[in-house]
């Protein structure tokens, strides 16, 4: 299941009379995206219900022990036996504060004696001897085994309290996140150009692209001087690997490095489109950015349209697809070239 079918599927569950009974447990490749999944249906639960920081808990059990969730033993004011002291995480969780969220992170990494106190959390909400809230929403992630990052078998009466969901990366799902939390744009469209390499996970290699590799990635600054693409280099090499660090690298460095569009713009019928599919890419992905921005004017946008029409179709509809989406939506609409493109793409804007 792609982030927004989880996201949507997992809020609508939690919105059924009981349904936070209902633990979902999202289960994938390292780096795809499960906690960010996690933490936005969270978010939006803390919206709803007005939920406070303090109740909402993170709670990893393979960096924890037994006591952990139990409390430490202290004497009893009678002096006849032994209380448990609960932990501030589950004790902020107790019956009586009413909406409040547990996350669960990385439950797979977990060993046996973790697992089992686990259980007893989730099905019937207790952590040692606290009794949880009622209005508790539990949500789970968790890696592979086959993966190899860790993840241990998970016992069957643990599996057995969890609604198992897998987790697929999907690009849409991932633009869509990368909008929103400033992610590079220059690395938003290599990765629409190449879109295998949003996630190539291999358990055999030390580093691999993942959306959360791709992420650090966006956080690398650039270098000026004669070694300055070399260092860029070797940070983006250090998050996802030394191929997928020269593909997006020198795509960064062509796209940069495009020269002023002025010719095309005024002659967009007989301006060559270039025969180099990334050079292509990268040209039709900055029209599509000069379009979208504020100051554009209509005789600019209707060049830029008849120049992408003349690209393929694929990258055409890659391009109408990006400009629907914000204000540029109204200078695409009212360009006459738009209605030339409006039938061979009704299926992707409609």
């Amino acid at each position: 299941m792609k982030f927004s079918d989880l996201k949507k599927s997992i809020l609508a569950q939690f919105e059924v009379a009981g349904g936070n009974r209902i633990v979902p447990f999202i289960e994938g490749k390292p780096g795809g995206g499960k906690s960010a999944c996690a933490r936005e249906i969270v978010n939006e639960l803390k919206k709803k219900y007005h939920i406070a920081d303090e109740q909402i808990v993170e709670f990893n059990p393979s960096l924890r022990d037994p006591v952990d969730v139990l409390g430490v033993p202290f004497k009893h004011e009678s002096g006849t036996h032994n209380v448990w002291l609960p932990p501030e995480e589950f004790y902020n969780l107790r019956q009586g504060v009413g909406p409040c969220a547990l996350i669960i992170e990385e439950l797979t990494d977990a060993p046996m004696s973790m697992q089992n106190p686990m259980c007893r959390i989730i099905l019937d909400r207790w952590a040692g001897s606290v009794k949880l809230s009622d209005q508790l929403f539990i949500i789970a992630t968790g890696n592979r085994v086959e993966d190899k990052s860790g993840a241990n078998r998970m016992s069957t009466k643990l599996g057995n309290r969890l609604r198992c969901l897998p987790f697929d990366e999907n690009l849409d799902d991932w633009i869509t996140w990368a909008k929103a939390h400033n992610i590079c744009d220059v690395l938003i469209k290599f990765l629409q150009f190449q879109p295998k390499m949003l996630s190539d996970f291999d358990p055999t290699r030390k580093t691999n692209p993942t959306p959360r590799a791709w992420e650090a990635v966006s956080l690398v600054p650039s270098f000026t001087g004669r070694d300055g693409e070399k260092l860029f280099h070797a940070l983006v090499a250090g998050d996802v690997g030394e191929g997928a660090a020269a593909a997006y690298c020198a795509f960064r460095k062509m796209y940069l490095n495009l020269p002023d569009f002025s010719e095309l713009l005024a002659r967009p019928e007989q301006y060559s489109v270039p025969e180099d599919l990334s050079i292509r890419w990268a040209t039709v992905m900055k029209l599509v950015d000069l379009v979208a921005s504020e100051n554009c004017k209509q005789e600019t946008a209707n060049a830029a349209l008849t120049f992408i029409s003349r690209v393929p179709p694929d990258m055409q509809a890659m391009a109408v697809r990006e400009l629907y989406k914000g204000e540029s939506k109204k200078r695409l609409i009212a360009s006459p070239v738009f209605k030339k493109l409006a039938s061979r793409l009704t299926k992707v804007i409609g």
